[in-house]
Order: C-alpha cells, then sequence, then structure tokens
C-alpha cells in the first residue's frame, strides 16, 4: 500500500493525553479537589429548572439566550445587548481570539496566565507573548511594554489562575487607560465572586463593568461554573461594547448554550442569597486553610479565588508530586500538580467541604 500525504493541521497540534486510571488504595471514595469545582450542589430551585428543561430536549433552547441575558441585565444593569452568552466562558475566548487575531498577530498574556488563553493563541496560530509576573501578580508596566504593533489581544484573569493572586482595580483601570485603542484587552472574571464579602464584590464588578463602557476595546468574561455551581452544564457569558457585537456572534456556534444550561443559569440568579452563603464559606475555607498551612511551614500565594496555590521549603517537581501521591493514596483526596512552567514545584487545590478541608489539613500538617 502506499503512503499518502494526509490533510495538514493549520494548529499547532497538542499531545494526546493520557486518560487517569485512577484506583484509591484504601478504598477510599476519591474527591477530586484539582478542577477549582465549586463542592456545592445546585439548590433545589436550580434543579428543578433543569429538570423541567430536560423533559423538552426535543426542542432547541432559544439560540442567542434572550432570557438569560434579560436576566442578566436586571442582575448586572448591563444591557442585553451587550451581553452574548457561550458555551462556558471558555467558548467565548475561543471566539474572542478566532474574531480578532490570525496568523501573524500576537496574543500577550501574563506569564503565568490562565492556561485557556495559550490554547487560543495556538488554534489561531498567533504568536503567544508573555509579559513577566515578578511576584507571581500581574504587573502593567510589564505588560505595556511588551505590546507592538502586532498585539491584537490581551488576555488577563483577574483574580488569577493558577496563581490565585489579584491586580488591585487601580492598575487594571490604568492599562485600560494607557493599552493603544487597537489592542483588545480581555479581562476574565471567573473568580471575582470569591474576592471579598457580598459590597465588596457588587463594587469590584460594577468598576470592572464599566470599563467596557468607557473603552470600547474592552470585554469581559463571566461564567456560572465557579459560584454558582454549574460547572458540569457550561455556561458563560461575555459584556462587549456595541462595535464588537456583531464579531463576536458572528464567531460563536449557534446555540451553543443548551437549554438546560439556560434554565438553570436563570434560575441560580434567582438564588443569589444561597450562592452567596456558598462563596463565604468557601472563603473562611480558605482563610482558616491559608492561616494553618502557613504555620505548618508551607508557602502559599496570597488568594483571591476558590482555590490555593501551595509549596513548601525545597520543593521541586519530583517532590511536588510525591506530595499529591500520598495525598490521594492516604485520604483520596486528589489536587492538581501544577504544570506551568515555572511552577512545577506548586500544588493546587480548591476549596472543599470543611471536613475534607479537615482530612486535608492534618495530612498536610503531618507530611512536612
Amino acid at each position: 500500500m502506499t503512503t499518502q500525504a494526509l490533510p495538514q493541521p493549520r494548529i499547532t497540534p497538542l499531545p494526546v493525553r493520557k486518560r487517569l486510571q485512577l484506583t484509591q488504595p484504601k478504598g477510599l471514595p476519591v474527591i477530586n479537589i484539582s478542577f477549582n469545582e465549586s463542592p456545592f450542589a445546585p439548590t433545589e430551585h436550580v434543579l428543578e429548572a433543569i429538570d423541567s428543561a430536560t423533559r423538552e430536549v426535543n426542542r432547541y433552547g432559544n439560540p442567542y439566550c434572550d432570557s438569560l441575558r434579560s436576566k442578566l441585565e436586571e442582575c448586572f444593569s448591563i444591557p442585553a445587548d451587550n451581553i452574548i452568552c457561550g458555551n462556558g466562558s471558555e467558548e467565548l475566548l475561543d471566539v474572542i481570539g478566532r474574531a480578532f487575531a490570525s496568523q501573524g498577530d500576537e496574543i500577550l498574556i501574563p506569564q503565568y496566565g490562565y492556561i485557556q488563553f495559550p490554547i487560543v493563541a495556538r488554534r489561531v496560530n498567533a504568536e503567544l507573548v508573555k509579559a513577566a509576573e515578578p511576584q507571581l501578580v500581574t504587573d502593567v508596566d510589564q505588560l505595556l511594554t511588551r505590546v507592538t504593533d502586532q498585539t491584537k489581544i490581551i488576555f488577563l484573569a483577574n483574580p488569577n489562575n493558577p496563581t490565585g493572586t489579584m491586580l488591585p482595580l487601580v492598575e487594571l483601570q490604568r492599562l485600560a487607560q494607557q493599552l493603544p485603542t487597537t489592542v483588545l484587552l480581555v479581562i476574565d472574571l471567573a473568580y471575582a465572586e470569591f474576592t471579598g464579602d457580598a459590597n465588596t464584590v457588587a463594587v469590584y464588578l460594577q468598576q470592572i463593568h464599566e470599563l467596557v463602557n468607557r473603552f470600547p476595546n474592552v470585554m469581559v468574561t463571566r461564567t456560572f461554573s465557579k459560584a454558582h455551581s454549574l460547572a458540569g452544564l457550561r455556561v458563560g457569558w461575555c459584556h462587549a461594547s456595541t462595535p464588537m457585537m456583531n464579531a463576536l456572534y458572528a464567531g460563536r456556534g449557534m446555540g451553543t448554550v443548551n437549554a438546560a444550561a439556560q434554565a438553570a443559569a436563570i434560575a441560580s440568579l434567582e438564588e443569589l442569597p444561597q450562592m452567596r452563603a456558598n462563596v463565604d464559606l468557601m472563603i473562611s475555607e480558605r482563610e482558616r486553610l491559608s492561616s494553618a498551612l502557613r504555620s505548618a511551614g508551607y508557602q502559599l500565594t496570597p488568594s483571591a479565588t476558590n482555590f490555593l496555590l501551595m509549596t513548601f521549603p525545597g520543593a521541586t517537581e519530583q517532590t511536588a508530586d510525591e506530595l499529591a501521591k500520598s495525598l490521594f493514596d492516604e485520604t483520596g483526596l486528589l489536587v492538581n500538580r501544577t504544570r506551568e512552567a515555572g511552577l512545577e514545584h506548586y500544588i493546587r487545590f480548591s476549596m472543599a467541604l470543611p471536613k475534607d478541608n479537615d482530612r486535608l489539613l492534618e495530612f498536610l500538617q503531618k507530611y512536612l
């Protein structure tokens, strides 16, 4: 048989990840705290909305998410016409990349930016440029110095994943003011709800969304996956200026937010007090674990999210792997051994229920 040439992809292929085969040696239940998910199930009201929607899955969901966008307008005072919904905020980041960058362009991110940002650059064959983060916190001056005529997008998560750190609002405002209007600034707020109490968060969100009103080249993406406990349904949204909306809809697939996801998101916006209570508990647990682990000798970055990034004196990639494996073998808790270049000696874990956090803390206090 002759060897035939195959179609060649225009994106750089990623290696196929092997499927993890996890067997807990003690037969303990496996609790995955590696994905920054919420440990809380949706409320009964949200579950009822999902159940009702699934009884009509012979029908498409509204392709433009009209009811969901109207609900978001009601909750956040953002015009529905300036909101687009997607299959998680990740789809919207991908749409933004395809709409505004291509081969020969540059996409600029912080050194330890969210892993989806490099993936977007790879998909559109843009050059990925990283700005240094000397203290594991986004540095506005470093970003501005890396802007060139080829820079089309800056992707920035605040608070950031995987570091958990947060850039002060005044610095975000300075970045928006000093950035050339030809460069798109995309601020991902996946973890915004975890930055403080209800009043603090409300003010922060209002001021971030105001940047979109002041600067047409700024976009904000948000998600229902974290604080709203809907990670498995994949629904997110983006606030963008009017001149940007047509390009976003042109790049987004039709009906990518399924009917159950739309119904659940709307119902979750009707359950904001319960969402806030869940978030407050996770913040309390984050502070409790941070204090105890620092006292035990671990090093943690300041976190404004629902997860912690942790290392320990003398840690290496190998010893971080060993800690993660021992934790799983002894407790059934599955954490994320950080793979980003420069952070290989860290592990990351999200806040679980208090009883599971107790198990984590008990193990780690003994481990060192």
